[in-house]
């Protein structure tokens, strides 16, 4: 019996032992190729504004992490899926609001309708573009957004083949980031393309899956209001966002 018993009470130990090596290994960072936000640096390592701010957190939070480069649909499934993982940088919308536990937000991210050499000339509203195909990419919360509301939206894997078929007259219009459209434009050199719309401003965040621990949460967003007190997050944005 006492054989049987000890296997029992090890049995039930399991996911407490499961937590303690999750929690000592630090949580796992997933994020995509979202510049100037999250992206791949030269020398292997992932760079960009949030990723700054992330690293910070983690550091004044004295918290182990690693953080790995993956694409955006992939990134967040796994998320949803897999306990002690965080996606970044993630709109934080209703739909995905109980899919996730937050820690934010760590900046906010203007949405904006870019033309290009042959896109129509229309209002200063999103209602004027509703007949239009408009440019967005798979998961992105920006697609996800017009989708819902009924307008015609054409998706591709990533966002920087939008900036392409819009100079191309594939689309009428392509849905972005300002931030991230900003930054494609100038990659691909195309000054041809503008922005001619402001619609929509959302907020970013780290993005947990449920079972990461409720006072690691609470612990990130307290050294995250620091930040934002101190001016570290303004500091860390001025040397990405500023003209």
């Amino acid at each position: 019996m006492r054989p049987v018993l000890l296997r029992c009470l090890f049995c039930l130990m399991l996911p407490a032992l499961a937590v303690g090596a999750a929690r000592a290994g630090g949580l796992r960072l997933l994020t995509e190729d979202y510049p100037p936000f999250n992206m791949a640096l030269p020398n292997g390592q992932v760079g960009g504004l949030s990723t700054d701010i992330v690293r910070e957190l983690f550091q004044r939070a004295k918290r182990p992490y690693t953080i790995q480069l993956q694409p955006w649909i992939r990134a967040f499934n796994t998320t949803i899926l897999e306990n002690n993982t965080c996606v970044y940088s993630t709109t934080r919308t209703d739909n995905r609001e109980h899919q996730f536990k937050w820690v934010g937000p760590l900046l906010e991210n203007p949405w904006v309708l870019y033309a290009g050499p042959s896109s129509p000339k229309v209002g200063l509203d999103l209602e004027s573009v509703r007949r239009y195909k408009i440019g967005g990419y798979n998961g992105d919360a920006v697609a996800q957004y017009l989708i819902a509301r009924g307008f015609n939206v054409e998706l591709t894997p990533t966002d920087d083949l939008n900036a392409r078929k819009l100079m191309a007259g594939r689309i009428d219009f392509w849905a972005t980031g300002k931030y991230l459209g900003n930054y494609l434009t100038k990659k691909e050199k195309l000054p041809q393309l503008r922005p001619v719309l402001v619609f929509n401003t959302a907020f970013m965040y780290l993005a947990c899956n449920p079972h990461v621990d409720n006072q690691l949460i609470f612990q990130l967003n307290s050294v995250l209001q620091g930040m934002q007190q101190d001016g570290s997050m303004s500091r860390i944005a001025h040397a990405y966002l500023a003209p």
